[in-house]
């Protein structure tokens, strides 16, 4: 689907609810208009962030993000340097709602590869039942679809990394009772998918779903009432090349982009849980990528199909007491110099990948090897994040990775194919401010 389709059913969604009133009197109709002409002039207001209204019929908040990284690693970085300093985001956009009928989003990234972020329009006149058409994030992954300014830690998990990310698309989404879901249709398999590299192929067009339910939700306990599990899939045909499919470490540094003969079904298949009780919060995801390889072997017979697997396991500790399903550390209830030190949180995370196939041969790194060799990465990240009031927050972490992965090519002889193994600490502060 394109961008103008997009706008279109956006346009076509909203503007017939704007114009839409009900039958009435015609003196009490007369009263309506004249009540509401005089309430519809422009406001600006200052709620956490710049705003205007024009009465209750548009409303604009003006966002801006602003993130510098302070980073240090044992192992080079994408720039061969073992340390530097990034500023990882300089981001600006606007959200509101329409009409009492529709909400929006347009965010763009400054000095980026891929500068819009989210842009969107999601309906919501119907009981149950939202219409959200636009780009944005497909319905796949707890840590992918978690906000960067709500994150525990700096980096998202490895098993984010295997989540789809932003695409263009149409999703239907909603609440019935405690069970809240999103289903819908994108153009492509998601961001994190595909590089800069046009060679390589990637999924086409992609259905995703997810599911979530809550069963405590309407329970007075606070102790129950945020605890949630859900599950996930997304499907999608990925046409005969070397598949655009990678995995970095925290950091960035390149660990996974083989040249691998890819054609057929790419699937993801992922399973969560989340539990945030007053000042504490538990959380664990895990994600399996299948990418089929049909007609991939040098006699064009099919290939054990593609696999990875991502979890992880988190938790975490408001040290100051806010509780973490209320804004946690982001919403001191001390901000510094207004009677307190602000929010502390302690965090702790561990997590895995794991990339390969399965098959009766020797294993290879071949691009077209019946049996791969896998790649590993074994992750421990502990951090402390430190908020001195709702704008600004500090996050400090150290990592470290544990890679194992094969270096040499196909193997002759009944020979096994060597192995490198290397563990490397690495230590980042990230400062942010956003609005």
């Amino acid at each position: 689907m394109n961008r103008k389709a997009l706008v279109s059913v956006a346009v076509m969604l909203v503007l017939p609810q704007l114009s839409f009133a009900q039958e009435a009197p015609p003196q009490q109709a007369d009263d309506h208009a004249s009540a509401t002409n005089s309430e519809r002039v422009w406001k600006f207001s200052w709620d956490n962030r710049p705003s205007l209204r024009y009465g209750d019929l548009l409303r604009i908040d003006f966002r801006a993000r602003l993130t510098g990284d302070l980073r240090r690693s044992e192992a080079s970085l994408r720039d061969t340097d073992t340390s530097r300093f990034d500023i990882a985001r300089r981001r600006i956009g606007v959200s509101g709602e329409i009409g009492g009928v529709a909400d929006f989003q347009v965010e763009r990234e400054l000095a980026h590869a891929r500068p819009w972020r989210d842009v969107y329009v999601d309906y919501h006149r119907f009981n149950g039942v939202r219409i959200q058409a636009g780009q944005f994030k497909l319905p796949f992954g707890l840590d992918e679809n978690t906000s960067s300014a709500n994150l525990d830690f700096v980096y998202r998990s490895r098993a984010a990394e295997l989540s789809p990310g932003r695409d263009p698309g149409v999703m239907v989404h909603g609440r019935a009772g405690v069970l809240r879901y999103e289903a819908g249709m994108f153009a492509h398999d998601g961001d994190n998918a595909r590089g800069n590299d046009t060679v390589r192929v990637s999924g086409g067009r992609t259905a995703a779903g997810r599911l979530l339910v809550q069963p405590f939700r309407s329970s007075t306990s606070l102790l129950l009432k945020d605890l949630q599990a859900g599950i996930a899939y997304t499907s999608s045909r990925v046409s005969a090349g070397i598949a655009d499919l990678r995995v970095d470490t925290a950091l960035g540094q390149p660990f996974f982009r083989p040249g691998l003969a890819v054609q057929g079904t790419r699937s993801r298949a992922g399973v969560e849980m989340r539990w945030r009780p007053g000042p504490f919060s538990v959380q664990s995801e895990f994600v399996r990528l299948t990418s089929e390889r049909r007609g991939q072997s040098i006699d064009e017979t099919d290939l054990p199909p593609l696999r990875a697997d991502a979890w992880y396991a988190q938790g975490g500790w408001v040290v100051t007491g806010e509780r973490k399903a209320k804004g946690g550390a982001d919403e001191p209830r001390r901000p510094l110099f207004r009677g307190g030190a602000g929010a502390v949180e302690l965090a702790a995370r561990i997590e895995a990948v794991r990339l390969s196939s399965s098959g009766p041969g020797l294993p290879s790194t071949g691009p077209r090897a019946e049996a791969i060799l896998p790649y590993r990465d074994r992750v421990l990240t502990l951090g402390v994040n430190w908020s001195p009031n709702r704008w600004v927050r500090v996050q400090a972490n150290l990592v470290r990775d544990r890679l194992s992965m094969p270096t040499a090519g196909d193997f002759a002889g009944g020979a096994l194919p060597e192995r490198a193994a290397s563990s490397f600490w690495s230590r980042v502060v990230r400062f942010r401010f956003a609005m």
